[in-house]
């Protein structure tokens, strides 16, 4: 666990850019088509949820095994393959999958410490911790390397990289800061304390370069290859590329929120309507309210791979939208 001490400014160095605002572009595309909607099977029939998918179409995330425990699983055509946990390990939960079908994933002991792991060519690698008791993954990019967060002896969590073995402290990560995504640059997003402000975190989202960080919105989500990075700003879902900011819009609503990008840029998210949330999907400056193509209003979407195809979870199932 982190030791309770007092948050400090995270960055020495930090910049912020002041985005510039436009209004998303004008409608250039047909909407998609309607989904099929594949259940993708659990390994004992019962519980499970996709997190994350590669453009190959290889989907990684969590199944129960007869046991009820938590397995990490990865779904590659058609079959499902339990990964594992760690030695002594009683639960765990995939993440994320690289190009190369290595797999970021976080196992859990009934002592409650947890350790990020890397799955690659059938073996789990236990990744090991900045020298406290606890790490976590987060992801795994192209490069191999792997973001997570990891406490030093008696300090609180720091994010990290790690490659062939080596750990990169990217530096702590405060109390209410998050981290959510990294791209094959490096380029870390997420939720970020800006001094001189300390707690409780008034936190904005902000994308960490090089030590550096460029404040983009009011939360940072996810982030493609190209350095695009979604998230929301003002109650608004964002696109944000170069210092500039384009609000996707709503589905008539006050609220939207971008949770994932493609490197096509095409986005997922949630927005409201006149009466409720609804998953969107936004490309070309069209937002299309995905419960017209076949998604219902209360599933999950976690992830949109370069072809276009969605993951996530229907109820208690884990599900591809393609």
């Amino acid at each position: 666990m982190a030791s309770m001490v007092s948050p400090r400014p995270l960055l020495t160095a930090a910049t912020t850019v002041v985005a510039l605002i436009t209004l998303a572009p004008a409608p250039a595309a047909a909407s998609p088509p309607s989904y099929r909607i594949v259940d993708l099977g659990t390994l004992s029939g019962g519980d499970g949820a996709a997190a994350a998918m590669n453009d190959r179409g290889d989907i990684v995330g969590w199944s129960t095994v007869a046991s009820g425990a938590r397995h990490a699983v990865l779904w590659r055509h058609g079959v499902i393959t339990d990964l594992g946990v760690l030695p002594g390990d009683t639960d765990s939960s995939a993440v994320d999958i690289n190009e190369f079908g290595d797999v970021a994933i976080t196992s859990f002991g009934s002592d409650y410490l947890t350790r990020a792991v890397l799955w690659r060519n059938g073996q789990l690698h236990d990744l090991g911790t900045l020298g406290g008791a606890n790490s976590v993954a987060i992801g795994v990019n192209d490069r191999r390397q792997v973001l997570g967060t990891s406490e030093p002896a008696g300090d609180m969590p720091h994010r990290f990289l790690w490659r062939n073995g080596v750990f990169t402290d990217l530096g702590r990560e405060y109390f209410y800061e998050f981290t959510t995504d990294f791209n094959n640059a490096g380029d870390v997003v997420g939720g970020f304390n800006v001094p001189p402000q300390d707690y409780p975190c008034t936190c904005v989202g902000g994308r960490l370069r090089d030590g550096v960080l460029t404040q983009i919105g009011s939360e940072a989500l996810g982030v493609n290859n190209r350095g695009q990075v979604v998230g929301a700003a003002n109650g608004r879902a964002f696109r944000w590329q170069n210092g500039t900011l384009t609000d996707l819009g709503t589905l008539g609503g006050d609220w939207s929120r971008a949770t994932a990008i493609n490197d096509r840029g095409e986005v997922v998210g949630q927005s409201t309507t006149i009466a409720a949330w609804h998953p969107f999907l936004w490309r070309n400056g069209v937002m299309t309210d995905l419960t017209t193509r076949g998604v219902w209003e209360t599933d999950s979407i976690e992830d949109i791979n370069i072809r276009g195809q969605l993951v996530g979870a229907r109820g208690n199932r884990p599900v591809l939208f393609r």
